[in-house]
């Protein structure tokens, strides 16, 4: 291998620490940057299932990811009054099932970059611009650097700045599913012990739990709206949305959006996937997210992210740096795994998130059939064995 060996990963998510694994193992120089200053830690609970568990036991970091996986035991749906509607213990109460683990994204993102401690990682570095030549890409760093590198991967995330640097607007449809979604802890005050309490009604969605900090307790706030919504480009905005769709809605609704307001760690989104007819570009790529996110409601964004830079890293692999013969690949082996994955999406949004009062008989039957889509596009694409 002799040519397109210095490569920069744009984004230390689960996509961009994944690449440079894959990419450091097979003779490549990655270089990882992140615009944040520091790792973030926490965040919200992530699975990895299907395919995705191949990919991190050819890592050897799937007994570290178990070691740190959530212990939510149960899930209890219920009623505007508190009482329960329907219960499921163990793992298929959180549609998971044999080696599937979750875990909260923090952890395992520290895991990834413990896995590559040889890949120079730089925090709060950001890039302004890229120029494509024939034989490189010059990128400028906010800081004033400029830099060429052989190829650029962007694992960006949804609002993907480089993808915007590449592409034009013709060539990426961010694709609005009408739904929101909110993250955030706050006091554990119905001392919850590894129970997830969920309560639905009217396109609306609440769910609590607590793991392992006994004094803490996450809440997810997700509901449906018919109108894109403009007065949320800031928390102050997006905490008054909240409040206007969800006061009074029943259960603890009220008492939750009184804690919210103290929250240090609130997140919160629109529900969109992107959708391309190509993530490359040149001697660009995109990957997870910053490709093809299909959104928080499928559950299947980290694997999505960790199989497609197991297959990009191997298809380089095998075309020996060759990036156009690669890229092409890359983009024929996931665009049907991409797609379900898409599909589910949008099919989990009208399920949770569906009109009027929710019954026993419709959790029960939901539950059911989220478990046989989830392992059936879990598993709809085949791993490619690139050692």
């Amino acid at each position: 291998m002799n040519h397109n060996r210095k490569i920069l990963i744009i984004g230390a998510g689960i996509a961009g620490p994944t690449i440079c694994y894959w990419l450091k193992k097979y003779g490549f120089d990655p270089t990882l940057i992140e615009r944040s200053k520091q790792l973030r830690t926490g965040g919200h609970a992530i699975d990895i299932r299907g395919i995705a568990l191949d990919v991190v036991k050819k890592m050897d970091i799937y007994d570290s990811i178990r070691a740190k996986r959530t212990s939510v035991l149960s899930t209890r749906y219920v009623d505007a009054d508190g009482q329960t509607l329907s219960e499921e213990q163990g793992e298929k109460a959180r549609f998971r099932a044999g080696d599937d683990v979750e875990i909260v994204r923090g952890e395992l993102v520290k895991i990834l970059l413990q896995a590559i401690s040889d890949v120079p990682c730089h925090f709060h570095k950001e890039i302004i611009s890229l120029a494509q030549k024939d034989q490189f890409v010059e990128v400028t760093f906010k800081d004033g650097h400029i830099e060429r590198y052989d190829l650029v991967m962007a694992a960006d995330g949804l609002h993907s700045s480089t993808r915007g640097m590449t592409f034009l607007d013709e060539d990426c449809q961010f694709f609005n599913l009408g739904s929101y979604l909110s993250i955030f802890s706050i006091p554990n005050y119905l001392h919850l012990n590894r129970i997830d309490v969920s309560y639905g009604k009217d396109q609306k969605f609440i769910a609590m739990n607590s793991d392992k900090d006994p004094d803490r307790a996450f809440v997810t706030f997700a509901f449906r709206s018919k109108k894109v919504l403009s007065d949320i480009a800031n928390e102050r905005g997006q905490k008054k949305c909240l409040r206007d769709w969800f006061y009074d809605l029943g259960w603890e609704s009220n008492k939750i959006l009184e804690l919210m307001n103290d929250s240090d760690d609130f997140y919160f989104d629109v529900m969109a996937q992107i959708k391309m007819d190509s993530w490359t570009k040149g001697r660009v790529a995109l990957l997870g997210d910053a490709g093809y996110c299909a959104s928080p409601l499928s559950g299947q964004g980290t694997n999505l992210a960790i199989v497609g830079a197991y297959i990009l890293a191997g298809e380089l692999k095998s075309a020996e740096g060759d990036y156009s013969v690669a890229f092409k690949r890359y983009n024929e082996l996931m665009r049907p795994f991409v797609n379900a994955t898409q599909d589910l999406g949008v099919w989990v949004g009208g399920s949770f998130l569906a009109e009027g009062e929710v019954s026993k008989e419709i959790i029960e039957q939901r539950s059911s059939v989220i478990m046989g889509k989830i392992k059936m596009v879990a598993n709809s694409i085949s791993l490619p064995d690139y050692v």
